[in-house]
């Protein structure tokens, strides 16, 4: 008996020390990842961009899932036909698209680029008549004003070498991202043909790591986010196609130079909440203001009032509350998935956030109905 407590004794310090060790090698794993986070950030950096093409290929797959469902299940199809369809019709429609967008977008950025040295004129005489304005010549040339400006435009050239000695390999960068989006939309083919088989295995992988409930409650939450990504993302496309339609038109009436590369951004950040149709906005007038500064003003009031009436009608109307966030949720989203995903973290910003507010919601409503007293009314 004296002998077995003896063992239970020697086992329970082993154990000790083993945990200790354990926890000092954490410890020690933990620093060394700390000390030397940009050789593990680019690892992982490394890694992503290895496997981008096959992001992009489950992005494009689940974008097109819908359309493919709609042949396949609607008009019964069979999915090898509904993926040809579907394919053939996303190629048409980008087209479609190119051939009249691209023709124009280029003129318009040629015909400012050809225009640039005529508003630096302007901007020399718009400079020319304020000097000339003798209360504020004096202003400008007593203290350090001069300095100050001389200082700017020295990192203002600074910068514009910098971004020129950049420019070219942001060309191979954006030569090697097309190569490699148009590799993912090759590979998405083959995703959509075996999409239950990759279902299934990824449930299978999440039962293995998880414990079954913890598991559940994994594709449940995947499955809401699912649902509110397609609730706001197509139906915001929607909404942004029929605002730059109206904006072309209302900038086509008013006779706006750059109408139709002006529709495309107001359409392409009406997008972004909040943030993104005062981007439209801002410019739609820069855009304009050299040309003509009463037409930038007439330009931005007339996008203003097409983003007031998609704010307070349009919007409403096809999104209505089916987001369900408040607008500080939505801009702190916007902010943070911004901060984090650049555009792609601002596009998810609200189904992101529904997602969330769905899921908290349901934690206060449990932890209400669990201590009823803490929110009774005291009489």
């Amino acid at each position: 008996m004296k002998g077995m407590k003896n063992r239970e004794v020697t086992i329970n310090k082993n154990n000790k020390y083993f945990d200790i060790f354990i926890l000092a090698l954490i410890a020690i794993i933990t620093y060394k990842i700390i000390d030397n986070y940009n050789y593990f950030f680019n690892i992982i950096k490394n890694f992503v961009s290895i496997i981008s093409p096959f992001i992009y290929a489950l992005v494009c797959a689940y974008i097109l899932n819908p359309v493919v469902n709609l042949f396949e299940k609607k008009l019964k199809f069979n999915r090898a036909i509904s993926i040809s369809i579907t394919y053939c019709l996303l190629a048409a429609l980008i087209f479609i698209a190119l051939f009249f967008t691209i023709p124009s977008l280029i003129e318009s950025i040629v015909n400012m680029s050809s225009e640039i040295p005529s508003y630096i004129e302007k901007i020399q005489n718009w400079s020319d008549t304020i000097f000339q304005n003798y209360q504020l010549n004096e202003f400008i040339t007593q203290g350090a004003f001069i300095e100050k400006v001389d200082m700017i435009f020295t990192k203002i050239s600074n910068f514009t070498i910098v971004l020129l000695q950049n420019s070219i390999s942001s060309v191979f960068s954006i030569t090697a991202n097309l190569v490699k989006l148009l590799l993912g939309f090759l590979i998405s083919i083959y995703v959509l043909i075996d999409k239950e088989k990759l279902l299934n295995n990824a449930k299978i992988i999440i039962y293995m790591i998880f414990k079954e409930k913890a598991a559940n409650n994994i594709l449940s939450v995947l499955n809401t986010y699912h649902k509110m990504i397609g609730r706001y993302i197509g139906i915001k496309a929607v909404d942004s196609l029929i605002i730059a339609i109206i904006a072309f038109v209302g900038l086509i009436i008013i006779d706006a130079p750059y109408a139709i590369l002006i529709a495309v951004v107001v359409g392409i950040t009406n997008m972004i909440p909040y943030f993104g149709p005062l981007i439209g906005e801002i410019v739609g007038a820069l855009v304009t203001v050299f040309v003509s500064p009463i037409k930038a003003i007439v330009v931005f009031l007339l996008l203003l009032a097409i983003q007031q009436f998609d704010a307070w009608y349009l919007d409403p109307k096809l999104i209505g509350k089916k987001v369900g966030v408040s607008a500080f949720g939505i801009i702190f989203a916007v902010i943070v998935g911004g901060g984090f995903f650049g555009t792609i973290g601002m596009l998810l910003a609200s189904p992101t956030m529904a997602t969330i507010n769905i899921y908290y919601s349901r934690m206060v409503s449990n932890f209400k109905n669990k201590n009823p007293n803490i929110f009774s009314k005291k009489k």
